[in-house]
């Protein structure tokens, strides 16, 4: 979150796979369910002379797809890139909400961000000519 300008309001800015996972909404399930079961019909019609082990060999590859995906799609919701409104009924907003800047110049976008001078110093442009 140091360097971003979240949309939605910021739940956890560090969420880890925990936090991702218990944020689950049903319609997550429902992906991993319709891409794995997919993938598997999949390996099913084009594995034909060893259907089952390519089929399962699909599925696993769709359950891999389909979890890093869900994965990345809470964890946006949590950080506050995604619609999050269910999440922030359930477990209320961060305390230390990003400000929002008005961008003067679309050229020049100025990130928001909780990251302190002593890691993120003010460049100096004096050596550049």
């Amino acid at each position: 979150m140091p360097y971003s300008d979240p949309k939605f309001a910021v739940i956890n800015p560090s969420p880890n796979v925990d936090n991702c996972i218990k944020s689950m909404r049903v319609r997550d399930y429902a992906f991993i369910g319709g891409i794995t079961s997919a993938s598997w019909g999949f390996g099913y019609i084009f594995g034909k002379p060893v259907r089952m082990p390519t089929a399962s060999t699909a599925a696993a590859i769709g359950v891999t797809f389909a979890g890093l995906a869900i994965l990345q799609d809470t964890r946006a919701r949590l950080m506050g890139y995604k619609e999050n409104q269910r999440e922030v009924k359930i477990y209320g907003i961060y305390p230390e909400q990003p400000k929002k800047h008005v961008q003067k110049d679309p050229r020049f976008p100025i990130a928001t961000g909780s990251a302190s001078l002593s890691t993120k110093p003010d460049i100096k442009f004096n050596n550049y000519n």
